[in-house]
């Protein structure tokens, strides 16, 4: 079966809509962040963003300079109750992100959805995010994302990579503070360095209506 579309499972920073969009249409999310060539369709993604809960689970590790600390990894094999929310775009908008979260150009990858989804995932190379990974389906969609190929020794995300995460789960569900606290507290490497509290501090509520 040819899939034209999917949902990209993102759990780190791509769960907010204008850190995610840059990987689509170019740009620099932040002044030390760098630019982004976007992918080869810059139409933007379907409007239904929604967030599924899956037998994964999240963790942070490496250390990105840009972010000050971990970046996020999903681990299918570990049922910790992980959260994601759900990208509607094409199958080649999917393979151009993932070519630019490994440092390659889009069209420098191909990937066969189809096989990808039979097989449960493709490793592709040896870069942090070079394991595409067939979490489901949802909606007549195949759930697909990308995380490390290897195992990730913990270490702490930073206020700024936190700060995007959490305020990214508030824009896809306001009513669910709580919740989201939850999850990213369940996080492994999070759980020991961050505190409700602490974390709280990090959401921009009154930016919700």
């Amino acid at each position: 079966m040819n899939y034209d579309r999917i949902w990209y499972g993102a759990y780190g920073s791509n769960i907010l809509k204008e850190r995610f969009l840059r990987y689509i249409e170019g740009g620099s999310y932040a002044p030390n962040h760098p630019e982004h060539v976007g992918a080869r369709d810059r139409r933007g993604p379907g409007p239904k963003s929604p967030l599924l809960h899956g037998p994964w689970r999240l963790s942070f590790g490496y250390t990105s300079e840009r972010w000050g600390g971990g970046v996020a990894f999903l681990d299918p094999e570990v049922n910790e109750a992980a959260c994601i929310r759900c990208w509607d775009i094409t199958a080649e908008q999917f393979i151009d992100v993932a070519a630019q979260e490994n440092g390659l150009h889009p069209g420098e990858i191909e990937v066969d959805i189809a096989e990808v989804k039979d097989a449960g995932q493709l490793i592709f190379g040896d870069t942090w995010y070079s394991r595409i990974v067939y979490l489901g389906e949802y909606l007549g969609q195949p759930v697909m994302t990308f995380t490390s190929p290897k195992s990730v020794k913990t270490n702490a995300p930073g206020e700024s990579y936190l700060s995007v995460i959490l305020n990214g789960f508030l824009e896809a569900a306001p009513t669910q503070l709580e919740q989201h606290l939850d999850r990213l507290m369940r996080a492994q490497g999070v759980n020991s360095a961050w505190t409700r509290e602490s974390l709280l501090e990090l959401a921009n509520l009154e930016n919700l209506n």
